[in-house]
């Protein structure tokens, strides 16, 4: 099954293969789930997104129509539970609050880094994941799809209903508000460096 688009073993899912699940999960438990913890900064919750996703799955299973790629309509699925989740919390705005999130981290992968070098790592990650966490709501959603899924602009469009050049135009001012928040902090420390 490795070798089948995911397309392919939906439909095998579809027939009734119950090791296509087990095939759908190797493949976006994790995904879903780090999706799904970048939007909400919760792990308990982020896991029951991840469950509720494939719970919805194989309740849908006769519904999925393979018009576009299967990954849209996983992502489609996260992205729907996490704004419920988000409005439950009665903190759904378009524009949030900047959130202290210092047990969070942004994933990095590095080799074998000194113990200096991994303080500095974390500190990094810790910026970075608090000032993507101050981005708007929409930025912030094109931005973590974009770069930690390395979704398609289409997909992202897909995923969030939006049109293409809203989601190219969501996604560059990400960047470009990132950049803003980023350069002093990136500035303050070569500084630093220098004394």
């Amino acid at each position: 099954m490795q070798g089948l688009r995911d397309e392919e073993v939906m439909a095998m899912y579809q027939k009734g293969d119950v090791l296509a699940m087990d095939e759908l999960l190797k493949r976006y438990k994790n995904p879903i789930f780090h999706f799904a913890y970048r939007f909400l900064g919760n792990r308990d919750e982020a896991q029951e997104i991840a469950q509720e996703v494939f719970l919805r799955i194989h309740i849908q299973k006769d519904r999925y129509k393979p018009m576009g790629k299967f990954s849209t309509w996983i992502f489609a699925i996260a992205h729907h539970l996490c704004v419920s989740v988000i409005r439950k919390r009665r903190r759904f705005v378009l524009w949030p609050r900047k959130k202290d999130q210092e047990d969070a981290y942004v994933d990095f992968s590095s080799s074998d880094p000194s113990p200096d070098e991994s303080t500095i790592q974390n500190d990094l990650q810790k910026t970075v994941k608090r000032c993507i966490d101050t981005l708007p709501f929409l930025q912030k959603e094109a931005l973590v799809l974009r770069e930690y899924h390395a979704m398609s602009y289409e997909d992202i469009a897909a995923t969030m209903k939006r049109s293409i050049n809203t989601v190219k135009s969501l996604v560059h001012r990400a960047r470009m508000n990132l950049k803003q928040k980023l350069l002093p902090i990136v500035y303050e420390v070569e500084r630093g460096q220098q004394c």
